[in-house]
């Protein structure tokens, strides 16, 4: 059996999760418990809500013969697969919104050997289509950043809500819709945030499934992972908050991450890449000898580039300080190195290291 089932009662309410286990699966798209549930539920005239990691269509483009992946010429960033309302299908960088055309051929050796990669909103949609003959409204956040967006949003809902018994979208659909309660929610992939290097996502994963199983009240749940034994998923399937930051604070605690240290990131960028690598150096080595020369030995300093190296044409970089002392060494640092006027950004009391 690739898959474990918790069962809660809540207000007097039976919640049943069901933890699955790809690795096992033959499907990567839809486990196999998933895709008897989805059809099962469809039959019953029931409501799905489907929550995807991401965006659009797909993540982007790979060259199968030269592993070529095109990136944004501002941004440091694969270019993702999007299809208009129109049916016309563009190349688009989520992060600055610049539209490339769409190329059959691959731009570095020509070949034709192309693959799309990362299942998007869009790219599910259409898989189910094809699979159960079910439409589905997905719901992003350029949906549903305003009043009048959301109140149009509501009365697609009432007015379509046979036509389309699919709910596709990412974290949005962790809070239930008033009057338009969901059956059965899948979770996609529960892991993907995981990848993220930073020392909160454990935090962020768990918080996503946590509350997702608490605010839908009526609904099964069947959460796809290609990692059951990871702390944060077990814990949210489990609905064991203490048990979770019992693990997570362990983890922080090792690694010297808040709360048990501060965390202070600087990020300088210039869109000229030679200037950050030399702004970045001679800061690091002054920060560094600041530390030797007051004796700040718990303290760690290093440099890192961040998650996306380049936004909007700038290059960027940063350096990270942690440890418990800090905030007495950072009172040095502004006094003795001017760090005001060095053009760094400071993020005191950082929630994140990206």
């Amino acid at each position: 059996m690739n898959y474990e089932q918790f069962s809660h009662t809540i207000n007097d309410k039976e919640k049943n999760i069901f933890l699955v286990d790809m690795t096992q699966e033959v499907e990567h798209f839809f486990s196999t418990l998933a895709q008897r549930g989805i059809g099962k539920y469809l039959r019953q005239g029931k409501r799905i809500g489907i929550i995807v990691d991401k965006k659009w269509f797909s993540s982007g483009m790979i060259c199968r013969d030269c592993w070529f992946v095109p990136q944004c010429t501002k941004c440091s960033v694969s270019i993702s697969y999007h299809k208009l309302e129109s049916g016309d299908q563009i190349w688009l960088c989520h992060i600055c919104k610049a539209q490339y055309n769409v190329q059959e051929s691959c731009a570095h050796c020509h070949g034709h050997n192309i693959k799309w990669y990362g299942m998007g909103t869009q790219k599910v949609a259409e898989y189910l289509q094809q699979e159960f003959g079910a439409k589905s409204l997905i719901i992003e956040s350029e949906k549903a950043n305003s009043t009048n967006k959301i109140k149009k949003i509501m009365e697609e809902l009432h007015q379509y809500k046979w036509e389309y018994p699919i709910l596709i979208g990412t974290s949005l659909l962790s809070t239930a819709i008033p009057s338009y309660p969901l059956d059965l929610v899948v979770f996609f992939n529960a892991d993907m945030g995981l990848n993220i290097p930073d020392y909160n996502v454990g935090e962020k994963n768990f918080n996503l499934l946590y509350h997702t199983f608490l605010h839908h009240d009526n609904a099964q749940f069947v959460v796809q992972t290609f990692n059951p034994e990871q702390y944060s998923i077990r814990q949210a399937c489990k609905l064991d908050e203490e048990g979770f930051w019992k693990e997570e604070n362990e983890f922080r605690k090792a690694h010297n991450y808040p709360p048990f240290a501060d965390l202070c990131v600087l990020l300088y960028k210039n869109e000229v890449e030679e200037k950050v690598f030399t702004k970045v150096d001679k800061l690091h080595k002054e920060l560094l000898y600041l530390k030797e020369k007051y004796q700040f030995h718990d303290l760690e300093i290093y440099s890192t580039p961040p998650l996306i190296y380049k936004i909007f044409g700038k290059y960027r970089y940063n350096i990270i300080l942690k440890g418990k002392d800090l905030k007495n060494f950072m009172d040095i640092v502004f006094t003795k190195l001017n760090l005001t006027g060095k053009n760094f950004k400071v993020d005191w009391k950082a929630d994140s290291i990206v």
